[in-house]
């Protein structure tokens, strides 16, 4: 016999990932990556953390066909991705890392999937107030780190009174 180590009580067994209600989230995009779809294509996936609230924390996914066999999918995919990078206010985006850490206010609906049932999805990119967070807090560097400190511009600060302005990029969006 093996031991396991094992406490179920230290997780939620509840936790089923319920779709959220439809309706609007400030988030922050934590993570964004390009990738090969099945069929030959690219699309760039993009993860939210919704920063406030009652369902503060959980997170919420998108994904954007950038090249695709069907003229249509990337037609839609391409738009909707000028609409993310017009809602964080930068509407040249060169590199997925530049969309990691940015504050967007986004609109999803309830969908309903024949294979998987209930589900979110994105359906609107919003401006939040004109006023992007362009980096976020980077933290320190350790002090163990036998390297050099590359000298970094520092981060710009949201402006007081702006929703971001209370949360700092959760570690897992930094890279």
């Amino acid at each position: 016999m093996a031991q396991l180590g094992f406490n179920a009580g230290d997780y939620d067994p509840t936790d089923d990932f319920e779709p959220l209600p439809a309706g609007e989230y400030l988030t922050m995009i934590t993570e964004a990556t390009l990738e090969n779809t099945k069929t030959g294509g690219r699309m760039v996936k993009l993860t939210y953390t919704i920063m406030e609230g009652q369902h503060e924390s959980r997170k919420l996914w998108s994904q954007h066909n950038i090249v695709n066999s069907s003229p249509k999918a990337e037609e839609i995919g391409r738009k909707e991705l000028s609409r993310i990078a017009h809602a964080i206010g930068r509407p040249m985006i060169n590199d997925t890392e530049q969309l990691l850490n940015q504050v967007v206010r986004i609109r999803i609906v309830i969908k309903n999937d024949p294979g998987y049932g209930p589900k979110n999805e994105v359906k609107k990119w919003i401006n939040v107030g004109g006023q992007q967070m362009q980096h976020a807090p980077q933290p320190h560097a350790p002090t163990h780190n036998p390297t050099p400190a590359v000298q970094q511009a520092s981060p710009q600060q949201p402006p007081a009174g702006h929703p971001a302005a209370q949360h700092a990029a959760p570690p897992w969006g930094q890279k």
